[in-house]
């Protein structure tokens, strides 16, 4: 069935509830859920320590510095077929691998997206963001990089998540998936990842994401 990805950099602090909400869900659809460890240097491990009873999680200590490198080792260990990446500042709903392995299997797709609900720890409000494409094969509107079901060999044939970029790996991801022939992208109209929005998110920095982004789009019109 599914394996969750979890990448995590000194957010021991909400590790913990981002796990519990993976093994809140149906038993059957968790194949396991793979801890990855990137340099950080908080209270990680004493966190990991306590939850490694459970024989579906598999941890990993590794010095990347770079979430595409340790996305990419964490999919690399994976058994299962199915590939599910969660940010470890952010949890799912206890429905999550349920309706989305369904309806993978019932539309016959090779990637699920969900919508996201976005809870702003900041303005301390929650809202709903729904992640259906306006025009689908518009070149800027890409899903949420974490919280999509995908099938482990759509992550090999396109050559895995870039390891060169700092950010926007998602972005680049998915227009590698956008230009495999024969493949089947479905949108789950169920807002079934719940994304935290606080000081900490990689997100944040608004000019270098989007210079990055300009710079991944440039390099993809030009191939």
């Amino acid at each position: 069935m599914i394996s969750f990805i979890v990448p995590t950099h000194n957010y021991g602090y909400m590790l913990n509830k981002c796990i519990s909400s993976i093994l809140k869900n149906e038993k059957k659809y968790i194949r396991e859920i793979l801890i990855i460890n990137d340099a950080s240097q908080d209270n990680t491990d004493k966190i990991v320590k306590n939850i490694l009873k459970n024989k579906k999680i598999k941890y990993y200590k590794k010095n990347f510095r770079n979430l595409g490198k340790t996305t990419n080792f964490g999919i690399s260990k994976a058994k299962g077929n199915l590939i599910c990446k969660i940010d470890a500042d952010d949890i799912i709903k206890k429905k999550f691998a349920e309706d989305n392995y369904l309806f993978m299997k019932k539309k016959n797709a090779d990637f699920v997206f969900s919508n996201i609900l976005v809870n702003d720890l900041l303005k301390k409000k929650k809202y709903l963001k729904v992640q259906k494409l306006k025009n689908f094969f518009s070149i800027l509107s890409y899903p949420h990089g974490s919280g999509c079901l995908f099938k482990k060999r759509i992550w090999k044939k396109v050559g895995k998540f870039n390891q060169k970029n700092f950010y926007q790996d998602d972005f680049d991801f998915w227009l590698k998936i956008k230009k495999l022939k024969n493949i089947k992208i479905e949108h789950l109209d169920k807002a079934l990842y719940v994304y935290n929005k606080h000081n900490n998110n990689m997100s944040k920095n608004f000019l270098i994401k989007n210079l990055t982004k300009f710079k991944i789009l440039i390099k993809h019109l030009l191939i």
